[in-house]
């Protein structure tokens, strides 16, 4: 493997249900972990001064972030004899691993007794990951993930993680049924025996305590770490590898924007401080940022609702509704998300702003199936939280509440109709059931927001989980697991393969974790 001469150099789809935060103790002191005065001349990455520090620890491997693949890398790398020191900004552990509801894994004893999936191989993951990404995703990452997941499952269930036994497709969202639900479908089956485990093996986990900046030697290579401490100074800890698990930047408004998201009417369905820190530090050593090719957990929703609520998750879906954007013009098949749930919000985003309408008979005829939700829409006309929702009799008024060209929609309201009289959408494809004609007032609009659970991807890296340049150079003693790192995908989480990601937040932790330790730590 090339490594880098760098010198010194320099964030429940659809279901989820919030786990109660799982606390853990910053007490435990790790074995070969050691504690002295400030000390200093040590650079950190980018080069200049070595900052001022209160403290300075010594361990093998500094694993940043206890989330869903930060405790994976803590307890492999425990249990493969290294000292380790597990960083996490939150007061509690687990990041949005609370939110996890399944673990994807083919070929497992869970899969063997419920009968589920048995005939599954790489061969039918891969048909659909390849071709929904026209080829651009690197099989062999999945590969991995494929041929390591029972494994990881076995390890998991021998480490306490609590599964039920259920396996399936996940609501019938995915084409590969392998999703192995947790008790309850809920991630503090998964956090809270992983945190018990790490605690056990003597793992030293320190809160509200992010990393801060890496330091490199005068080669390149990692040996070690400012982390921020409550108090707000910086504890030095030198080791032979960090591994960057900080659950992507999701949370960080700046990256957010930077990366075009308008935040105005955003909301964060994730935990707190998934803040990038992973990413900053990462590209400040050398790595490659590939954040603009990788992408996010998130949908749609109008701002001020309750996205989780009956309403939202009913009318957000797409189907045999119109959409427009701010020149109330249509601009896709609204039913795009009946091929991979991550589409609508896709679709959402290539628009300056995006709205759906629906006449008063769809909403009563979609009320059959949907208690109160009627009611649930005109309580939110009433509310409007957002300047967002409105309700007009006819679509010239409705336009003109919702800011839009009231002849421009009205054309626009036209042209759909006909086009659902022919039954044929010759515009945008949409399949013939959907095309659903909206004929009769009241008129209601949404304008649709993008609501984000988490960041997928951004550092870039190779099999070894190590953090990379573009031309595959490492930069030694540095790696990246979990959505910090994830190379599954590009720019939608597809659902193909249910729980895909959390997956791989397990295999890229552990996949890290071997190979800093048998490289820096057992060599």
């Amino acid at each position: 493997m090339t490594e880098k001469k760098t010198g010194i150099t320099r964030r429940n789809f659809l279901k989820t249900v919030a786990a109660g935060a799982v606390g853990v103790a910053a007490a435990g002191v790790l074995g070969g972990c050691s504690s002295s005065g400030a000390a200093g001349g040590t650079p950190a990455a980018g080069g200049g001064a070595a900052p001022s520090v209160s403290e300075t620890q010594e361990t093998d491997i500094v694993v940043v972030g206890g989330g869903s693949s930060g405790l994976c890398a803590a307890v492999q790398a425990a249990q493969l004899g290294a000292g380790v020191i597990l960083l996490e900004a939150n007061s509690v552990i687990g990041g949005n691993g609370q939110l996890t509801e399944g673990m994807f894994a083919i070929g497992s004893s869970l899969q063997r007794a419920s009968g589920v999936g048995l005939d599954l191989t790489f061969r039918e993951v891969v048909a659909v990951e390849q071709e929904f990404f026209n080829y651009r995703v690197n099989a062999l990452f999945w590969k991995d993930l494929v041929e390591n997941s029972a494994d990881n499952l076995e390890w998991l269930i021998e480490n306490g993680v609590q599964f039920s036994g259920v396996v399936d497709n996940y609501y019938g969202l995915g084409k590969i049924p392998a999703f192995h639900w947790f008790v309850d479908g809920s991630g503090r089956n998964y956090i809270g025996p992983m945190a018990a485990k790490a605690e056990e093996l003597g793992v030293q986990i320190l809160l509200k305590t992010p990393g801060d900046d890496l330091i490199q030697d005068e080669t390149g290579k990692v040996a070690g770490i400012y982390a921020k401490k409550e108090d707000g100074t910086l504890m030095q800890i030198n080791c032979k590898a960090v591994i960057l698990a900080s659950g992507g930047y999701a949370n960080n408004m700046e990256m957010m924007e930077a990366r075009g998201y308008d935040m105005t009417y955003t909301i964060n369905q994730g935990n707190p401080h998934h803040n990038g820190d992973g990413l900053r530090m990462a590209t400040k050593a050398g790595g490659a940022d590939v954040s603009l090719q990788r992408c996010f957990l998130r949908e749609p929703y109008a701002y001020g609702t309750n996205f989780f609520g009956d309403m939202s998750q009913a009318i957000q879906r797409g189907g045999p509704l119109l959409w427009v954007n701010q020149d109330a013009e249509r601009y896709c098949n609204e039913d795009c998300g009946a091929f991979t749930p991550g589409n609508n919000s896709n679709a959402v985003h290539t628009q300056q702003k995006s709205f759906l309408i629906f006449d008063r008979p769809w909403l009563e005829n979609l009320a059959q199936t949907v208690e109160n939700l009627v009611q649930d829409v005109e309580d939110a006309v009433a509310e409007c939280p957002g300047e967002n929702i409105y309700k007009a009799d006819t679509i010239e008024e409705l336009a003109t509440l919702a800011g839009l060209d009231p002849a421009a929609l009205a054309a626009t309201l036209a042209r759909y109709n006909t086009l659902c009289a022919q039954g044929l959408d010759e515009d945008f494809n949409k399949p013939a059931e959907k095309m659903v004609a909206l004929t009769t007032g009241p008129y209601y609009i949404f304008r649709q927001d993008l609501s984000f659970w988490t960041s997928i991807g951004g550092i870039h890296t190779n099999r070894r989980m190590e953090v990379i340049d573009l031309a595959g150079s490492r930069v030694p003693g540095l790696y990246a697991a979990g959505t910090d790192g994830c190379e599954l995908y590009r720019e939608t989480y597809t659902m193909n393969v249910p729980a895909s990601c959390n997956g791989n937040n397990c295999n890229s932790g552990r996949v890290a974790a071997k190979n800093a330790v048998a490289e820096f730590v057992q060599a």
